[in-house]
């Protein structure tokens, strides 16, 4: 995706103008393939204070809505929001822009574009977003739906990275 059509899905006429919860959800939750590079503009424009905000609640809203019996899902959902956390009265710095981009970019595959759940019910491979959905849909509805999240808690970013500077720590 290039630039100009991603300010126009996140409703930006420029990466400045970031400072709403909805620029944020809309990007994470765009299914075109967006580049890191382009993620790093707008993080870079954001204002600390709002990004940590809008992170915070991307991912509490997130949480509150996975299953209980999921638990292993909820902590990987945790990983992801620990590995974007920003200090709210810092400035981000060039090191603070590229690990929250990165971070946001490993998270949009994850969430988005890899299928990594599975609908019990229709046998169909879909993404974590997808499942997320169907879920407060059936949930909305009085129904009963079962969503296989083994392969998303095996993808996650605890179960196949282990950071070198985590090891040196």
């Amino acid at each position: 995706m290039d630039r100009e059509r991603l300010l126009k899905k996140l409703d930006l006429e420029s990466p400045e103008e970031y400072s709403y919860y909805e620029n944020f959800e809309a990007l994470i939750e765009e299914e075109e393939h967006i580049e890191e590079a382009l993620i790093r503009e707008i993080i870079a424009a954001a204002d600390s204070e709002l990004l940590s905000e809008h992170i915070n609640n991307f991912f509490d809203a997130f949480q509150s809505n996975i299953p209980d019996e999921e638990k292993e899902l909820f902590l990987t959902v945790e990983a992801f929001k620990n590995n974007m956390s920003i200090s709210p009265s810092s400035d981000l710095d060039e090191e603070a822009i590229s690990k929250i981009s990165s971070e946001i970019y490993a998270f949009r595959k994850w969430y988005v574009i890899e299928h990594h759940a599975r609908d019990e019910d229709s046998g169909e491979d879909i993404s974590v977003r997808d499942a997320r959905y169907e879920i407060a849909a059936a949930k909305l509805l009085g129904e009963e739906i079962s969503i296989d999240f083994g392969r998303a808690v095996l993808s996650g970013p605890d179960a196949y990275e282990v950071r070198i500077r985590d090891i040196i720590e």
